[in-house]
C-alpha cells in the first residue's frame, strides 16, 4: 500500500502536494496564484481556523434567520412570534 503522506490532496479550488525531499506541503491554486509551502501542522492549524470562521458565520446566519422570523411574525397582527 502506498504511503498516503506522499499523495496529492485536492481541496476545492486548490490542492496540497508533498514537497520532494522535505517534510513540507505546497498549496497550489488553480489559477496564477503563487504556491505556498508549510509543514503539515501549519495546514492543520489553517484548517482549524477555517472551520472556526465557518462556525462563526453559521452562528451569525442563524441569528439573522431568527431575527427575520421574529420580524415577519411581528408584521402580521394575527401571527404569533415564536421568540416571545
Amino acid at each position: 500500500m502506498p504511503d498516503p503522506r506522499s499523495s496529492r490532496i485536492d481541496i476545492g479550488p486548490f490542492r496540497l502536494e508533498p514537497v520532494a525531499d522535505a517534510p513540507r506541503w505546497r498549496a497550489v491554486g488553480r489559477g496564477d496564484d503563487a504556491p505556498v509551502e508549510g509543514g503539515w501542522s501549519d495546514w492543520v492549524a489553517f484548517a482549524q481556523r477555517v472551520l472556526r470562521a465557518d462556525e462563526l458565520w453559521r452562528g451569525l446566519e442563524a441569528r439573522g434567520d431568527a431575527w427575520d422570523e421574529g420580524f415577519a411574525a411581528g408584521q402580521d397582527a394575527a401571527a404569533v412570534n415564536p421568540y416571545r
